[in-house]
């Protein structure tokens, strides 16, 4: 009997409008070969019977800046969520709200630093107990949306010095449901705040576009929550020190 294992699916999204991309749209590399993942609807792409250890997946697409994940295919099955973002080319339909972003450690630029941006979702979303504690996977959310409407994918709970980075499945029966358990205790009224991973440049500068003005999160891994920076509509250039 022939098995196949399914070693990694990923979700690619648009990260402008945040709806799904066909695998179509996308060329792929492998570590750093041509590859074809099996697409599947709803921007489901699935890597089949990787060789255990770590790989890098490259994608890239008219109109959206390159974008890779970093995979570690074993006996389970990976699951991350990609988004594109806009690049040269990328048909945007009037005004938008665009960030371009200095990030310095030392009075040098913090080049190639992975950054999370987050900024409110269009319907509120946030913690409804009186305190979803560390080691928990699921918790009572309160959303203005219903259940179906809230996308899955990576959120930070915006709670100062303690915020984290979460991945949402989904909800049920007004509980959100985590992929992996919270580290920090967090307490009622905390939001969720829709979340894209960004990696800087060179120049310790990367650009994000956002459709309206909004204050956005810079979050990062090992150090924590960076800014909160409030954007305007149009051109927006700020520089943070880590």
């Amino acid at each position: 009997m022939i098995t196949i294992h399914a070693s990694a699916v990923c979700r690619v999204r648009d990260g402008y409008t945040g709806q799904p991309l066909a695998g179509s749209a996308l060329l792929c590399t492998l570590d750093g070969a041509p590859v074809r993942p099996l697409a599947k609807a709803g921007g489901y792409l699935v890597l089949l019977d990787l060789s255990p250890g770590r790989h890098r997946l490259s994608l890239r697409s008219h109109g959206y800046q390159e974008e890779w994940v970093d995979l570690v295919a074993g006996q389970g099955t990976q699951e991350v969520e990609v988004t594109m973002k806009p690049g040269a080319g990328y048909p945007f339909r009037g005004r938008v709200t665009r960030l371009e972003l200095t990030v310095t450690e030392g009075g040098r630029p913090a080049a190639h630093r992975q950054l999370w941006l987050a900024a409110p979702a269009r319907s509120e979303l946030k913690i409804a107990q009186t305190k979803a504690p560390a080691g928990e996977v699921r918790f009572r959310l309160y959303s203005k949306a219903p259940a179906a409407a809230v996308p899955p994918g990576e959120y930070l709970i915006a709670d100062g010095a303690g915020s984290e980075i979460v991945r949402l499945r989904g909800i049920e029966e007004e509980l959100g449901i985590l992929a992996a358990p919270l580290a920090r205790d967090h307490s009622r009224g905390r939001p969720l705040l829709p979340a894209q991973r960004y990696r800087t440049d060179q120049g310790g500068r990367l650009t994000a576009v956002l459709q309206t003005a909004c204050t956005v999160e810079v979050y990062e891994e090992t150090a924590g929550l960076l800014a909160s920076l409030p954007l305007e509509e149009g051109e927006n250039r700020r520089e943070i020190q880590r």
